[in-house]
């Protein structure tokens, strides 16, 4: 019996060997989140940049309180620095952002991101959002993954440098392929973790609270001036008491059960469309459009490689007929266009 059991649980650690460091998984998955997380630092960015100076500038004095009770170091990153120092900061983090979605150094881009993110969103604790601190962590553990081998400027890079007969310089020349394809797999299994336990924490936060309860916590949202971007759509949902209730519940059962319905391929699947749907309406309702990005972002790490190679390969295809059509119109429609202005408007 004692050998049948050193067995098995030597089979069980073989099991979880091949997986950390047999291969590395989910890298389409952790593509997609790369891009979905830069430009949704991007966006939250470049959205409030005319107003940083009262957000996490000068003029945020009135921030003042809660700087004062705050522990965390990052208040004292650009605490007290000039604007123009903010806004070198700023820029330079946005372009971070992007260089990071489109997937070009990277490595270093997540760096910078990382860096200059939580230098500028930690200024000011008044105006944080959940979705800022997913934004954090995702950033934070796509450090150590392998987030630009698809879908990316430096992959494009790689494959003319291989078509070229030049070596590519990858991470695996500095460090083992094992320790490579070990630190991936352990920032995939973190980050996901990390969006199950933050997932549950919320949905049990929110059935705590009597407004979610009563079933009145998003009626009640939907009611103040900063969260009625569209007030016709609002007041359309606040009124239908059959799309507030499923989107309510859509919430909360998106949460409390994100960690379970994962095990299934089935319901996983539909947990991931529901995620992404209810997102959306959040987003579009809430004009909360940055933090919904990046909850979609983190979830798209749970579609399995095979769906993703499907969708790569319709993409592919489509992209094809996407070019045709666009050809279609530009020697049928546009030119012919331009040609009637410069020959009967501008000549006259």
């Amino acid at each position: 019996m004692a050998s049948g059991l050193v067995r098995s649980v030597q089979e069980v650690r073989g099991h979880i060997d091949d997986w950390a460091v047999g291969d590395k998984h989910a890298l389409r998955a952790a593509a997609a989140c790369r891009i979905g997380t830069g430009l949704a630092v991007l966006g939250l960015l470049l959205s409030n940049f005319s107003t940083r100076d009262l957000w996490v500038g000068q003029g945020s004095v009135w921030a003042e309180p809660a700087r004062a009770i705050s522990r965390f170091p990052e208040l004292a990153l650009l605490d007290g620095v000039s604007p123009d120092i903010l806004t070198l900061v700023y820029v330079v983090t946005m372009l971070a952002a992007l260089a990071f979605a489109l997937g070009w150094h990277a490595k270093a881009a997540n760096v910078v991101t990382f860096v200059g993110f939580i230098a500028i969103v930690g200024q000011n604790p008044v105006v944080g959002a959940p979705g800022d601190h997913l934004i954090r962590l995702t950033l934070l553990w796509m450090l150590l993954m392998r987030s630009a081998d698809h879908w990316s400027l430096d992959a494009l890079r790689q494959t003319s440098r291989l078509a070229a007969g030049k070596r590519a310089a990858r991470e695996e020349d500095a460090l083992p392929v094992w320790l490579s394809t070990g630190l991936h797999n352990v920032g995939l299994l973190a980050l996901g973790a990390q969006m199950v336990l933050s997932s549950m924490a919320a949905g049990l936060d929110k059935v705590a609270e009597r407004p979610w309860q009563q079933g009145t916590a998003l009626y009640s949202t939907m009611q103040l001036p900063e969260f009625r971007p569209f007030p016709a759509l609002s007041d359309l949902l606040s009124h239908s008491t059959v799309l507030l209730a499923l989107l309510t519940y859509g919430v909360l059962l998106s949460q409390l059960f994100f960690g379970p319905l994962l095990f299934n391929p089935w319901t996983r699947r539909v947990l991931i469309v529901v995620v992404g749907g209810v997102n959306l309406v959040l987003a579009l309702v809430f004009a909360q459009p940055w933090s919904a990005l990046s909850t979609i972002a983190v979830a798209l790490l749970f579609v399995s490689d095979e769906t993703w190679e499907r969708v790569e390969h319709w993409s592919i295809e489509r992209g094809y007929d996407v070019l045709d059509l666009s050809d279609a119109v530009r020697y049928n429609v546009v030119l012919p266009a331009v040609d009637w202005v410069r020959f009967t408007l501008v000549r006259r």
